[in-house]
């Protein structure tokens, strides 16, 4: 069987933001060609058969700049088409490995804040325990108050966990090229677990191992604090957000 990993889907982004980059290029040379062509057809400039020779090696290269945008527009598609299956590969992959039966455990919790249990569930799905949990929505609490579309710093942070510039970038790199919504809490979410495998894993796999009580909640905030957001005053930042997971996030999830 294949292996697929949302670690991988990163390549395909690249892919097609070089080809993008690629036919902004041309397109910005076809209207040059137009733009010259026009020139030399003005009665004022016009130069005889000189102009004439010109203009028509000009609608030549029009041609074949045309040709080679239509290609370009076909590999874009077949690279999203194929992100597009191998993220199904991956949906298939993963209902494969949990349960004798094939199926695979959704999380569905639900309380009083159905932005925060949205949260939750996603996390309880990729496997994150009661208290790793805890301790990330302390975090997101902090910076977006749960709000996917939450600005900041002068707006220049963006989504659930406010990411900065060349972050917020990344979101929305990573989600046009995986067909997703970036104002979308789901999309960021994907895009959050991308980050933390790809960039964060040592944090990734103390948030995997946590101990799953109180005090786990608030070892896993104060980590996510100076290891992810790393806010202005970090340290006590993340022994806010600790205190925060520990006695009231956990207290709301630690029967259910």
């Amino acid at each position: 069987m294949n292996e697929y990993n949302v670690s991988d889907y990163g390549i395909f982004g690249s892919a097609i933001s070089t080809v993008n980059n690629l036919n902004t290029k041309i397109e910005n040379g076809k209207t040059s060609v137009a733009e010259c062509k026009t020139t030399l057809s003005n009665p004022a400039v016009f130069m005889g058969p000189i102009c004439d020779s010109c203009i028509s090696a000009l609608t030549t290269a029009d041609s074949k700049l045309s040709t080679i945008t239509s290609n370009l527009t076909t590999i874009t598609n077949y690279l999203k088409e194929t992100s597009a299956n191998y993220q199904a590969g991956d949906d298939k992959a993963s209902s494969l490995i949990t349960g004798l039966n094939g199926s695979k455990t959704i999380s569905n919790v639900s309380t009083d804040n159905s932005s925060r249990d949205e949260i939750y569930n996603f996390l309880a799905d990729q496997g994150f325990n009661k208290a790793a949990i805890c301790g990330i929505l302390a975090n997101i609490r902090a910076e977006s108050n749960y709000r996917s579309t939450a600005t900041g710093d002068h707006g220049t942070s963006y989504g659930l966990c406010q990411w900065h510039k060349g972050r917020w970038d990344n979101l929305k790199s990573f989600c046009d090229s995986n067909g997703l919504d970036s104002t979308t809490t789901n999309a960021q979410l994907q895009f959050l677990m991308y980050e933390l495998t790809n960039k964060y894993p040592k944090l990734y796999e103390s948030l995997k191992n946590v101990s799953n009580n109180p005090e786990g909640a608030y070892q896993a905030a104060f980590d996510w604090t100076v290891k992810f957001e790393r806010p202005a005053g970090m340290e006590k930042s993340g022994d806010k957000r600790g205190n925060n997971a520990k006695s009231q996030i956990w207290e709301i999830y630690k029967n259910v």
